[in-house]
């Protein structure tokens, strides 16, 4: 059968008509990008069937439309009502309405002082969800992992319906993260700035989900309610803007925001004229810049939809937007723009560096402390520790970033609880390339030459973020034509895990010791220092059912900390900073020397589970936390569980009580 390409088939007109700001996507029946457009799109397309995307304020319309020659011309129109918000109900199904948009501007004044700023959280879903708000969870957090203060909307004069509540939070400029529970039932966290001289609004939407979860041998359904981070939008304000002017700054948001979870560009002419506009909100301004960043980053063109090509050569265009991209960008330095700035930075001197200005850039700090508030910006901030591992520190809220982020795009989210474990330092010497080949190589002798399937039944055994990292790793391999690996190759690695530099050499390092167990028939001690190559799995408590996603062994140990004669217990010291505490957890009983004993810590430790043995009646375990979790404990000779929550002693240091 010969392939007749689509140049020498009929062509026939299609016409997209809407309103002007609307994007129009056009694809096949692939689902490939043929065209997009704003407002109209006329294209000349073979017979077929094809998809329309409408795209407006962050809602979605699709419309099917089949080409078959029976006329020469075809016009398919879209009213966009049908994905605008009901401005004549507040309890709409679509993310913010009108009427609740209004009520938030009517409410806010502008700051008495340059230097003052507030945060004002408002959360909005059905009535029946919002019954017991304080399931949500919802706390706005310092740098330093301090809940803040918060008065109610009444303070605001907000005027809410039932199925809106509202806070408002005094604080200095700065960043901050709200914490809160997803509809996942995780706790997550996401930055939230807070800039001198204006208001960060932050709308969170509350949604009803049932989970499939695993209940000793079988799965269960349980309704969950949560935020879904998805629908959030955060925009500043002066206090003092003109109604329709916040609705369109929430159109923006949306737009712009929907452009980064899915990989579109609506940067038009008319929404390019309002981000240069110095008046815009710096915000919105900012997500302009990383849409058109992200454009760049997938090798699509800037040039909007009605510019000319008159403008300039290829080369121009790209300078020009290099120096609007330049201009939409915060300065990093200033005290409250997230460190999505720095990111951004990194990312423009990459794709085009003529657009830099050398003193400038230098001025710049020179790494990142806390998570980007999007998760484009982390990704550039992940390869930028590529090319200078000391690009991210290694905080809390990294390490917190680094274990559980992901699935929430545009925006970075990740548990709270996550931080609890401390980050390890890796004692490798070699550079990634090389520790990467070693890895490979020893990954090769381990698995064999055997088929997928053997292949995939031996990672079986290994923990779930090393089975990760295997794959990843000879997927990269089976790609590359030589070693050792380039930076390219290293970076698509570190993005694709969400590991930066230090954190991906420590993974390295760590599944390289536990190859090296496996590959020379190391005894059992030395494997259990290398522990995680076989997860530890035989607790019968890790079958049932978990009661608190950010707390996993709470509830299925038996909630005693004495049974039998055993006993578990802790002891906690000061860490090397005032953030950490060094804790030895001790089981204490009849156990003959050399009996295992089993630790099962909270799921942010790597490994998790750990092994140790009784030596005089004690088995010890020393460990550096960000916080308290449950520990659980189980003894197989004597089949004994054992559990303890160590944010209920009333030994424990008030940073283990609190996080």
């Amino acid at each position: 059968m010969s392939h007749e390409s689509s140049t020498s088939r009929s062509l026939y007109k299609l016409s997209l008509v809407t309103r002007p700001g609307i994007a129009i996507r056009l694809l096949d029946s692939s689902l490939s990008e043929i065209a997009r457009g704003s407002g109209q799109l006329d294209t000349q397309l073979p017979e077929g069937l094809y998809l329309v995307r409408w795209n407006s304020a962050g809602h979605q319309s699709e419309s099917m439309v089949r080409l078959d020659g029976r006329q020469e011309k075809t016009q398919l129109k879209f009213d966009p009502s049908e994905i605008e918000s009901d401005v004549s109900s507040r309890q709409s199904s679509k993310p913010q309405t009108h009427a609740l948009i209004d009520a938030v501007s009517d409410a806010l004044t502008p700051s008495e002082r340059t230097q003052d700023s507030s945060i004002v959280v408002i959360v909005t879903g059905e009535n029946s969800l919002l019954e017991n708000v304080a399931d949500l969870r919802i706390r706005l957090y310092d740098r330093n992992d301090v809940a803040m203060r918060r008065d109610s909307a009444q303070s605001l004069n907000l005027d809410l319906l039932s199925n809106e509540k509202g806070y408002i939070y005094q604080v200095k400029p700065g960043r901050f993260h709200v914490g809160f529970r997803s509809i996942l039932n995780e706790r997550l966290g996401l930055i939230v700035p807070s800039l001198a001289g204006r208001k960060t609004v932050v709308f969170l939407k509350v949604k009803h989900t049932r989970l499939i979860v695993p209940d000793v041998e079988r799965f269960v359904a349980e309704d969950s309610v949560g935020i879904d981070p998805a629908e959030t939008i955060i925009v500043t304000v002066l206090g003092d803007e003109e109604t329709y002017r916040m609705r369109e700054r929430m159109r923006l948001a949306q737009l712009l925001i929907y452009d980064l979870a899915n990989g579109t560009n609506s940067l038009t002419q008319d929404v390019v004229s309002v981000l240069d506009n110095p008046k815009t909100d710096p915000l919105l301004r900012f997500y302009g810049a990383l849409v058109a960043l992200s454009t760049l980053k997938r090798g699509e063109s800037l040039q909007t939809p009605g510019e000319s090509a008159s403008v300039g050569s290829g080369a121009d265009v790209l300078q020009r937007w290099g120096r609007r991209i330049l201009d939409w960008i915060p300065n990093p330095a200033q005290p409250g723009i997230p460190a999505d700035a720095l990111a951004a930075h990194w990312e423009l001197a990459r794709a085009i560096p003529q657009t830099i200005i050398p003193d400038r850039f230098r001025s710049l700090p020179k790494r990142i402390e806390s998570p980007p508030m999007l998760d484009c910006a982390w990704r550039w901030a992940i390869e930028e520790s590529i090319a200078r591992p000391t690009a991210v520190r290694g905080t809390a809220l990294v390490a917190a970033a680094t274990r559980s982020s992901g699935g929430t795009a545009a925006w970075l989210c990740w548990q709270l609880s996550a931080s609890k474990a401390r980050l390890r330092r890796s004692s490798a010497t070699e550079d990634l390339p090389s520790l990467l080949d070693q890895v490979v190589a020893k990954l090769e002798t381990v698995t064999g030459t055997a088929s997928i399937n053997r292949m995939a039944d031996k990672m079986k055994l290994w923990s779930s973020d090393i089975q990760e990292t295997a794959l990843r790793a000879l997927n990269l391999i089976n790609n590359t034509d030589h070693r050792p690996m380039d930076t390219v190759g290293i970076t698509d690695l570190a993005v694709s895990l969400g590991l930066p530099a230090r954190q991906l050499t420590s993974r390295l390092d760590r599944f390289s010791k536990m190859l090296d167990a496996a590959v020379t028939h190391s005894s059992k001690e030395e494997q259990e220092d290398c522990s995680g190559l076989r997860p530890i799995d035989t607790a019968p408590a890790l079958k049932r059912r978990v009661m608190y996603r950010d707390d996993l062994q709470r509830g299925r140990f038996g909630g005693k900390a004495s049974l039998a004669g055993f006993r578990v217990s802790a002891e906690f010291s000061e860490g090397r900073s005032k953030n950490w505490v060094r804790i030895k957890l001790l089981v204490e009983g009849p156990g003959e020397d050399g009996e295992e004993v089993e630790f099962h810590l909270h799921d942010s430790f790597k490994p998790a589970s750990v092994k140790r043995r009784f030596k005089r009646g004690v088995a010890k375990l020393l460990v550096s936390a960000w916080g308290g979790f449950t520990v659980g404990i189980w003894i197989p000779g004597p089949a004994i569980e054992l559990e303890l929550n160590l944010a209920a002693l009333k030994t424990a240091p008030q940073i283990v009580q609190e996080r």
